[in-house]
């Protein structure tokens, strides 16, 4: 066990999350592929546990080998950009993250999904979200769509790129119009103040 000491000045008060969460063995499967009860799956696949979440499903980057607590054995747990579950009860039914994560549950009872599952996934994703798939880059883009908070920059200079509502698109060689009135060459969906930081300072 860590022990750590905070100094909390007097008269101040200081409040201690703690967030539930699996502690990662560091150990990966895979390589590209990974094995699963006898099936091989590669970063692509498109994953659907039929008995949780009325279907989740995850677009698959990656499985690991996860302790939910460090005295109960590893488990293996898909990670992904993309999660459905079509039943969730907070609302939300895709989950478009920056970097792979979990959230499904464990890979037990997962199979790789039908075509016709497929695609009523990234139906939910385009319809929800306005994200398509490239499986070729393995990663989500956005469509860029009337309504949506969105970060847009011209060309070149990402440094000085804003968080707007998106207005209006056209054709032009700067689409995109925000409700300040003016008019850019690149956009893609506001997602977290991390991701904004991350394009000014050239990181995306």
């Amino acid at each position: 066990m860590r022990t750590v000491t905070v100094e909390v000045p007097e008269g101040h008060m200081v409040k201690i999350v703690k967030e539930e969460s699996m502690q990662p063995t560091q150990k990966v499967t895979g390589g590209g592929k990974f094995e699963f009860e006898g099936e091989t799956f590669i970063p692509g696949d498109v994953i659907i546990n039929p008995n949780r979440g009325g279907g989740s499903m995850m677009i698959l980057s990656e499985i690991r080998e996860e302790r939910p607590l460090s005295f109960l054995p590893a488990i293996k747990v898909p990670f992904g950009l993309v999660a459905y579950v079509p039943s969730n009860d907070e609302g939300n039914r895709v989950f478009v993250r920056l970097t792979p994560e979990a959230g499904i549950g464990g890979m037990k009872g997962f199979r790789k999904a039908t075509e016709e599952e497929k695609a009523k996934m990234l139906a939910a994703m385009k319809e929800e979200k306005h994200y398509s798939f490239n499986f070729e880059k393995l990663q989500p883009e956005y469509i860029p769509t009337v309504g949506d908070v969105v970060i847009v920059w011209d060309d070149n200079s990402k440094e000085n790129a804003v968080v707007g509502v998106m207005n209006e698109m056209d054709k032009t060689v700067r689409p995109y119009k925000i409700n300040d009135g003016t008019w850019y060459g690149n956009c893609d969906k506001f997602v977290s103040e991390e991701q904004y930081k991350n394009l000014i300072d050239g990181k995306e």
